[in-house]
């Protein structure tokens, strides 16, 4: 999920500062397990990896390759992802042996969450102080609503904590990836709708506001504006 803003770029004084942004969601099954969850083990788990970011530098005459995501007429460019993995065990009552389908219910012992967040911005060489704190303010729009998302995932964990799951499959395993489908669909669903997609309007409104960074609105200040602070 994301989007592109364009616009075009002069090649003196003034240029359009145009990000893009890409959010991802990983919808991942993870720990399938048929017993209840040990001993000391925390219920609700969210694990948020430290954010990675890396500033790469090209020549806009003579592009690397493979060349910065960029297009026609843009500067730079910032892409952004923020990932969330979600891991379930569960505990279940053991089905009649017998051939065909089953259908088990099955409750949710322990979740766990991963999220994490990359950034990558795309600069030309030498670039000016206003480009660079424009693309600044994408990254740090992103590393604000990662940050947010610790408690919001943490939240969505703690919902299914306890629920109990119908699964159908033609075994029980079948059944059982059946049922950790249905809580990852939540869970990341959710952190969709709280973080990634609010993230993506909130990059939009910055370079409403200001103007993909070319009315000479202060950077900063726009992104305080955007986050509400």
């Amino acid at each position: 999920m994301g989007g592109r803003k364009r616009a075009g770029a002069g090649r003196m004084g003034p240029m359009m500062r145009v990000t893009k942004t890409i959010a991802v969601c990983v919808a991942l099954l993870g720990l399938v397990t048929a017993t209840t969850a040990a001993r000391g083990v925390e219920a609700v788990k969210v694990e948020r990896e430290p954010v990675k970011v890396e500033v790469k530098y090209f020549d806009p005459k003579h592009l690397p390759d493979p060349p910065p995501p960029i297009e026609h007429g843009e500067a730079a460019v910032t892409v952004y992802s923020l990932g969330i993995e979600t891991y379930v065990r569960y505990g279940y009552t053991q089905p009649k042996r017998g051939a065909g389908p089953v259908k088990i219910n099955f409750k949710i012992a322990d979740v766990t969450v991963k999220l994490k967040c990359t950034i990558t911005e795309w600069l030309p060489e030498n670039p000016p102080a206003a480009l660079r704190a424009h693309e600044d303010g994408h990254r740090a729009i992103a590393e604000e609503f990662y940050k947010r998302g610790e408690a919001v995932a943490r939240r969505l964990a703690a919902k299914e904590l306890g629920r109990t799951v119908v699964g159908n499959g033609q075994d029980l395993e079948g059944a059982g990836n059946a049922a950790i489908e249905q809580v990852t669909t939540r869970v990341n669903g959710g952190y969709t709708k709280g973080i990634i997609d609010p993230c993506k309007v909130a990059q939009e409104k910055f370079d409403t506001i200001t103007v993909h960074g070319s009315n000479g609105k202060d950077a900063k200040e726009a992104v305080k504006e955007v986050l509400g602070k």
